[in-house]
């Protein structure tokens, strides 16, 4: 409540707000007294208002008292930022949960009088310990479970406005008066609308990436996603609240994105993306593949799709977002009849100079439908029994990373690998090594052999749209035509099944 000496009515009836800065208190503050003119207001209308700047004065002391005394707090403070946000959603939670105002006028006197006295309650001091534990509580509920006592203190302070923001704003309903806005904190808040998040665009990036769903991404995958993330970072600005990106940014990242050449910061060093798209565009340069665009787009639509999932902002503005549209003949294409006859009768695939990996991993990719890392790093104890069906059980561990947890699988043993006599190979290794002793050497095995299969393949084919990848479509479009339902093709192959349809990585 505000202090009888705090609130006076001058002789043209405008209600006046002064308080006296205490002496030792005067350097800190900076002045000696705090004022605000209320106008010509209702004297319960002044109260309120009273009440309010109260709140914030004692704050302003309690501000000062503490950098005088010199406490170091053993915490990194909260910021302003973060103490409005625990503020304003515990008024939103107020105002969301507030039951309908009584027809019966003795039922809204009372109404009235109950909101009039938990404002008299609530407003003598923030060192009451019930309303410490009421403020503790809704930091928890923000995200902010642990408060040093000076952040205690100022998160209280927030409470105790929202709290008076609440039950002036119950007196208006109880007396069936218009609902007035007091505070000016908590001016665009009230039971539909719910306080934009103040977590910055940098630290919903990074608590994404560090989260626990993402530990067994691949090596390669995740330095690819973190150079899409500098980049989308950048474009959105790194302290940009996330909560308040909007569809109109996602879409002007998209399009900036579309226009970037390919290694964008490399070509013009010391630019601005925004700034590399216009000169780009100016001149005429290439933009970087559809594809690679694609997967930028796929980057940002990732990223809210889990701030969503968390509950970190309040809708996706990146739903459905659209990238460019792909042409059939991508860089993964599947191959013909005729290219698979030509892959496996050079002399490198053909099994003249050994059945090691360079034989085996064709053969395998194109009949199991599974990824280069997955097949090179299988170990002896991959190849299991399961209701009487050979099969190879794709799990992550030190060696290999599973692109997603879909990847982890069964897939049954094609008769026309063992036949081969793929079996029979995989007999003949060390029973506690790997399927292929032959690739092991560089330190990163898989990322050099990829490389090494690469090159194999491109000495074979003009075509650079043939890789190795594209047995992994081969085998899909083979599925397909067979007419193996797509959801079996999906398990076995590890696509993720999400709109209806297999992706297509």
């Amino acid at each position: 409540m505000a202090k009888a000496e705090r609130l006076f009515q001058r002789d043209n009836g405008r209600w006046t707000f002064r308080v006296a800065v205490p002496e030792h208190l005067r350097e800190a503050v900076g002045k000696k007294e705090i004022w605000k003119s209320f106008g010509p207001v209702s004297f319960a209308e002044a109260r309120k208002l009273a009440r309010v700047e109260s709140m914030k004065v004692d704050a302003i002391f309690a501000a000062a008292a503490n950098h005088q005394e010199g406490e170091p707090s053993p915490f990194l403070s909260l910021t302003d930022q973060q103490i409005l946000f625990i503020a304003q959603s515990y008024l939103h939670d107020l105002e969301a949960n507030v039951e309908a105002i009584p027809f019966d006028e003795r039922a809204r006197v009372e109404r009235l009088e109950t909101a009039q006295e938990n404002a008299f309650d609530i407003g003598q001091t923030i060192e009451d310990a019930g309303l410490q534990r009421v403020a503790s509580n809704a930091a928890g509920m923000a995200g902010q479970p642990s408060l040093s006592a000076p952040d205690l203190l100022r998160v209280t302070d927030a409470i105790q406005r929202a709290l008076l923001e609440h039950f002036a704003r119950d007196e208006d309903r109880a007396s069936l008066r218009t609902e007035g806005r007091y505070d000016p904190a908590f001016a665009e808040i009230d039971s539909k609308t719910s306080p934009v998040s103040p977590l910055t665009v940098q630290r919903a990036i990074e608590q994404y990436k560090a989260d626990p769903e993402r530990a067994n991404v691949a090596p390669r995958t995740r330095g690819a996603y973190e150079f899409r993330y500098r980049l989308l970072e950048e474009l959105l600005g790194p302290e940009k609240p996330i909560g308040s990106v909007t569809r109109t940014d996602v879409r002007e990242v998209r399009d900036i994105l579309l226009k970037l050449p390919p290694n964008a910061s490399k070509r013009y060093p010391g630019k601005t993306l925004r700034e590399i798209a216009v000169i780009a565009e100016r001149e005429n340069v290439a933009p970087m593949s559809a594809k690679s665009a694609v997967l930028y787009i796929e980057a940002i639509s990732a990223l809210f799709n889990w701030l969503s999932r968390e509950e970190m902002v309040a809708r996706n503005p990146a739903a459905a977002l659209k990238g460019p549209a792909l042409d059939e003949e991508t860089d993964r294409r599947p191959y013909s009849v005729e290219e698979l006859n030509s892959l496996f009768t050079a002399p490198v695939f053909n099994g003249d100079s050994g059945r090691g990996w360079l034989y085996w991993m064709p053969r395998l990719a194109l009949y199991t439908g599974a990824r280069f890392g997955e097949l090179l790093a299988l170990r002896i104890g991959d190849i299991i029994q399961e209701e009487g069906v050979t099969c190879i059980s794709i799990t992550p561990y030190g060696a290999r990373k599973l692109k997603t947890k879909g990847s982890k699988r069964l897939v049954p043993i094609h008769p026309a690998l063992v036949q081969a006599g793929f079996l029979k190979h995989v007999s003949a290794q060390p029973p506690d090594g790997l399927i292929f002793p032959d690739a092991v050497g560089p330190k990163h095995m898989i990322a050099a052999r990829n490389q090494k299969m690469g090159r194999e393949i491109r000495a074979i084919f003009d075509d650079d749209a043939l890789v190795f990848h594209g047995l992994r479509h081969t085998f899909k479009d083979a599925a397909g035509r067979a007419r193996i339902p797509r959801e079996l093709v999906s398990m076995i192959g590890g696509w993720k099944i999400g709109d209806g349809h297999a992706a297509n990585g």
